[in-house]
């Protein structure tokens, strides 16, 4: 099979280095011609290079025909290595190296740094340094909360779609990319500054041979917005659990789950999961790709996951953990201050460090629900336009909108994209087939290094990844590889997965522990599973296909390393 979608692109020649880690966390599959240019080619885009340019790059160092930071390459979307590590080159206090490990989980399976003309220039690093400095001493950020706010307000206000017509759907998809933008830009200022400020509190625990110290620091901070929706479902998994005839029908199997449920005119459950669906209906696997699935227009996902929640018993209640992992931060930053105490300079950063790390750990993750909610409004209006093409034939099937870009939407009411809709998703579905690298410099790798193959690994029994949430845990690994289908999981296995989005965090909570192939330390299954007080390992190459289903192991958060005990 050849490379190559039409809505490539080609690689920079000034910054050629490209990775999936960290992206490959939101688009873990192909991207659609809608989703690339109603987020990434067009107003994502726009949104990092508004915040980039008053941080760690000018203007006329980006080649004119590329985009700054997201790129798409076989259908995939890469995230620019080059451009990424110049918080790192161009600043007095980092290093690439430090990025690398901050946000894609290992230097060591990166290429080195190649130091770029103006890494030396003294403005730059004085405008680095000058921002980073008013994250270090921020103690809030409004703008996320501001942004979200205003987001509620058009889901609230959401006209009823299915009685305004073709172009003026097509009218509320592009007048959602402008604040597409906006957030996205909040957001990436956001998560530079949480990797910035909970940097220095991991620089001041390894200094003092403290490893591990930093994460449970981090624990329990609240306000993490992509944790709530298992707050709400665990309260939804009481209620099946403590009714026989709810208990029953979902031990019948989750087929047709929602209308045997509906008739059984349960008023708790169904105010409950309306509830749910009302406020998270955005969520889903992959929900920042506008073809995905979601909580609101399947709710037999949501019902899957509950699934497995109403297993638990009630002293697995996350808001209890929460409130141990709370603790456990308490006593983490007792026992750091005891030991900076005697350093004036030390105590004053790390102080500064805590407070500002509990404000842009919240604000990213805060931040990309704002982001989904967003896309899921393009989505809506994207499924409405769709179904009406496809029910006078304008388009074969109504998921053939995704595959139109936006600029072809108008001849698409005109009927003259079916046709090439329909090839395009052909293409498009052969793209899954694909494994794409985790990086590549200067050219796109050829075919034989994206096919898929079974990866060899050596037969050992301790697979080593980072620590990302404290804490020691053993139970029976479950390997889940979509959360759309968590069979299995019981309380106390350890869930093991390829990569995790927020769509996950809900089968967080009976788990024991969380092992992720992919990720860092400002991963999201390392800050909900902090959130949640369970331990977690990151980066963990190749855990899916070297820890055997139902192998009972250890997984230990403080040294990243996960144990197979049998």
């Amino acid at each position: 099979m050849a490379i190559g979608w039409f809505i490539d692109d080609s690689p920079s020649e000034s910054f050629p280095i490209y990775t999936r880690g960290n992206v490959g966390e939101v688009f873990p599959d192909p991207v659609s011609p809608l989703t690339a240019d109603h987020t990434w080619h067009g107003a994502g885009d726009v949104g990092i290079r508004d915040f980039m340019y008053r941080f760690t790059i000018d203007p006329d160092e980006v080649d004119p025909e590329n985009k700054l930071m997201f790129e798409i390459f076989g259908g995939y979307m890469y995230l620019n290595l080059s451009v990424a590590r110049l918080m790192g080159a161009r600043s007095s206090g980092m290093t690439p190296e430090m990025v690398d490990m901050g946000f894609f989980g290992s230097s060591s399976a990166l290429p080195p740094y190649q130091p770029r003309p103006k890494d030396e220039d003294a403005e730059i690093t004085a405008r680095v340094d000058a921002l980073m400095f008013s994250w270090m001493t921020a103690t809030e950020f409004p703008k996320v909360e501001e942004l979200s706010e205003m987001v509620e307000s058009i889901v609230q206000n959401r006209p009823d779609l299915e009685s305004i017509n073709d172009q003026d759907l097509i009218q509320r998809m592009r007048d959602m990319m402008p604040l597409f933008a906006e957030i996205f830009s909040t957001h990436s200022e956001a998560s530079a500054a949480a990797s910035v400020t909970m940097g220095a509190i991991t620089g001041l625990a390894l200094g003092f041979g403290k490893p591990g110290l930093d994460l449970r620091i981090a624990g329990g901070l609240g306000g993490i917005a992509s944790a709530t929706p298992s707050f709400a479902m665990w309260e939804i998994s009481r209620i099946v659990r403590g009714s026989p005839t709810l208990t029953r029908e979902f031990e019948t199997g989750l087929e047709n789950l929602a209308d045997r449920i509906s008739e059984l005119e349960n008023s708790e459950f169904d105010i409950a999961f309306d509830n749910l669906l009302m406020n998270f209906g955005s969520r889903g696997p992959n929900e920042w790709e506008l073809r995905s699935q979601t909580w609101q227009t399947h709710p037999e996902l949501a019902l899957a996951l509950i699934d497995r929640m109403r297993l638990a018993g009630d002293d697995q209640d996350p808001q209890i953990r929460h409130q141990e992992a709370q603790s456990r931060s308490s006593e983490a930053l007792a026992e750091l201050r005891a030991m900076v105490s005697g350093d004036e300079t030390s105590a004053g950063t790390l102080e500064i460090a805590v407070a500002s790390s509990a404000v842009f750990i919240p604000a990213r993750e805060n931040a990309k629900t704002a982001i989904v909610k967003v896309v899921h409004e393009v989505r809506l209006a994207a499924l409405e336009l769709g179904k009406r093409l496809a029910s006078d034939g304008r388009l074969r099937h109504e998921g053939h909108i995704f595959m139109l870009q936006d600029k072809e939407l108008e001849e698409g009411i005109e009927g003259g994209m079916a046709q090439e809709a329909h090839g395009r998703e052909e293409q498009y579905l052969e793209l899954f087939k694909l494994t794409p690298p985790f990086w590549f410099s200067g050219e796109v790798p050829p075919e034989e290094n994206w096919e898929s193959t079974e990866t060899s690994y050596p037969d050992r029994k301790v697979v080593q990844g980072m620590g990302g949430s404290a804490g020691v845990a053993t139970g029976r690994a479950r390997v889940i590889v979509n959360p759309a289908d968590p069979k299995g999981l019981e309380p106390g296995d350890i869930l093991v997965a390829p990569i995790t989005d927020p769509a996950w965090t809900p089968l967080f909570v009976p788990a024991a522990a969380v092992v992720v192939d992919v990720g860092a330390t400002m991963s999201h299954a390392v800050i909900v599973s902090r959130e949640l007080g369970i331990p977690c390992v990151v980066s963990a190459t190749g855990a899916t296909s070297r820890i055997p289903d139902g192998a009972e192991v250890r997984v230990n958060g403080d040294t990243g390393t996960v144990t197979i005990l049998s």
